[in-house]
C-alpha cells in the first residue's frame, strides 16, 4: 500500500492530544510576532499555548527577552493582554513584586519578613528565544534545531523579501475552528484542494501551483499569479494595480508562496505583504487560527489599494478553508473512515504526518491502545524504536 494518512482516532483523543501536548508543543519553536511589534522599551507581546503563558519584552537597553508569564512568588499571571507596554516594570498585582525589564526581581514588598529571600534567584524564569529575520520565536522545552537551521534551505528563496524590515500592516486576528489542529494544517499544505475547494485561487494560478518538501520539517509551495479578464472585480483589479516591488526579482513580483515549518507555523509570502499563520491547539477536535500581516513602508497608492484587495481575496479563501477542515472534522468520527491514501501532490502532508508518528509512535498504529494505555504504549514503541537505533549504530 502506497502513503496513508494518520488514522482517524488521532484527531478526537484526549489521551493522544495529552501526548501531543507534550512530545510535539512543548518541544517546538512556536512564533510570537516581529521584532516591529514590540519597538520601544517596556513593549511587550504575551503569548499562550495551552496551558503555558510567555511574554515577549523589550527591556531598556533594547533587547529583548522571553520570560514564562508567572509571579515567582505566588504563581499569579503577570499580563493579560495580547500585547501592550509596562513602562520600565513588571508589577504583579498580587503582592506587588516588582521586576525589571530583563526579568531580574527588583523589589519585594516587606521584603524583612522573608527569611533571608535572596532576590537573584526570583527573577522570572526565561523561555527560550530565537530572532530569525526579525521574526520572534519561542520554544517552552526541547532541544531540536533553531529556527535559522529549519529554513537554510528556503533562505536564499526569502532573502529578498526583506523580513527583518517589516513592520505591521493592520489588525492581528484570531478565528476559533470546530476542527482538530493536525485538521487544519492538512488543508494548509496541500494545493491538491485548490481546483475544487477554492475557485478564486485556482483562476489566479492555473496549473502554476508547485510544491517542493525539504529537510527538518520544512515545506514550501505556490505559484506565479496569470492574467484571468473574466475575474471577478478583486483578483482583476488586483493584478491591473498590484506594483513593481524592486527589491524582488522578476519572476517574484507577481509569485504567491507559502512556507511551512513542523508542526504549526507558516509564512505567507505575497509581492504586497507577508503574514504568519498559526494553528494552535485548544482541544482534542478544537483549534483557533492566529495571524498577523506585515508589509515594508511604501507610500504608493496602488500598493495599499492592491494590500486590501490581497486581503479580501484571502478573506474568502480562508472562509472556505474553515468550512473545509470543519467538515473533515466530523467525518473522522465515522464508522465508515479509518486512514485514508494519499497522493503524490499531498508530498507535504506526508512529511507532516510523519513527523507526528516520529516524536509519537503510537500514532502508527490504525487503532488507539485501549483506554488508559495510551501514555505506557507509546513509552514501550519509544523504549523500543530507541533499543534499535542503539543496534544499528553498534553494528556500523
Amino acid at each position: 500500500m502506497g502513503w496513508t494518512t494518520l488514522p482517524g482516532w488521532t484527531y478526537a483523543s484526549d489521551e493522544f492530544f495529552a501526548l501531543e501536548r507534550d512530545a510535539i508543543f512543548m518541544a517546538t519553536w512556536q512564533i510570537v510576532g516581529h521584532v516591529s511589534d514590540i519597538p520601544a522599551p517596556g513593549d511587550y507581546l504575551r503569548f499562550d499555548l495551552l496551558d503555558q503563558s510567555a511574554i515577549v519584552v523589550r527591556d531598556e537597553a533594547g533587547r529583548i527577552g522571553a520570560f514564562h508569564n508567572v509571579c515567582r512568588h505566588r504563581a499569579f499571571r503577570l499580563l493579560d493582554d495580547a500585547r501592550g507596554h509596562t513602562p520600565q516594570a513588571i508589577r504583579c498585582r498580587y503582592h506587588g513584586f516588582t521586576y525589571d525589564l530583563d526579568g531580574s526581581l527588583r523589589t519585594v514588598p516587606g521584603e524583612d519578613a522573608f527569611d533571608g529571600i535572596d532576590k537573584r534567584c526570583f527573577g522570572l524564569k526565561s523561555v527560550d528565544l530565537e530572532i530569525w529575520h526579525g521574526f520572534i520565536f519561542i520554544r517552552f522545552g526541547g532541544s531540536g534545531p533553531s529556527v535559522a537551521a529549519q529554513f537554510a534551505s528556503v533562505e536564499p528563496q526569502l532573502a529578498p523579501y526583506r523580513l527583518d524590515d517589516l513592520v505591521p500592516y493592520g489588525g492581528a486576528g484570531v478565528t476559533p475552528i470546530a476542527a482538530d489542529w493536525k485538521v487544519a494544517i492538512d488543508n494548509n499544505i496541500e494545493g491538491y484542494h485548490i481546483p475544487v475547494a477554492h475557485p478564486g485561487l485556482q483562476r489566479l494560478y492555473g496549473h502554476a501551483y508547485r510544491f517542493e518538501v525539504h529537510p527538518l520539517g520544512v515545506s514550501h509551495a505556490g505559484g506565479a499569479l496569470r492574467e484571468v479578464p473574466a475575474s471577478p472585480w478583486s483578483e482583476r483589479h488586483y493584478l491591473r494595480l498590484l506594483p513593481p516591488v524592486d527589491a524582488l526579482p522578476e519572476e517574484r513580483r507577481r509569485f504567491w508562496g507559502y512556507y511551512s515549518m513542523f508542526p504549526n507555523v507558516a509564512f505567507d509570502v505575497y509581492p504586497d505583504m507577508i503574514d504568519f499563520f498559526q494553528i494552535l491547539p485548544v482541544a482534542p477536535g478544537r483549534s483557533m487560527s492566529r495571524w498577523r500581516a506585515y508589509a515594508l513602508p511604501d507610500t504608493r497608492r496602488e500598493m495599499a489599494a492592491a494590500r486590501w484587495l490581497n486581503m479580501r481575496i484571502n478573506t474568502q479563501t480562508g472562509r472556505e478553508d474553515k468550512h473545509l477542515v470543519e467538515g473533515v472534522q466530523v467525518g473522522l468520527g465515522s464508522l465508515g473512515y479509518g486512514a485514508g491514501p494519499l497522493s503524490g501532490r499531498e508530498a507535504r502532508v506526508k512529511q507532516f504526518h510523519d513527523l507526528i508518528r516520529a516524536a509519537i509512535p503510537v500514532a502508527a498504529q490504525d487503532v488507539p491502545p485501549s483506554p488508559g494505555d495510551m501514555e505506557n504504549a507509546n513509552r514501550a514503541l519509544n523504549e523500543q524504536a530507541a533499543l534499535e537505533r542503539s543496534g544499528a549504530r553498534s553494528v556500523r
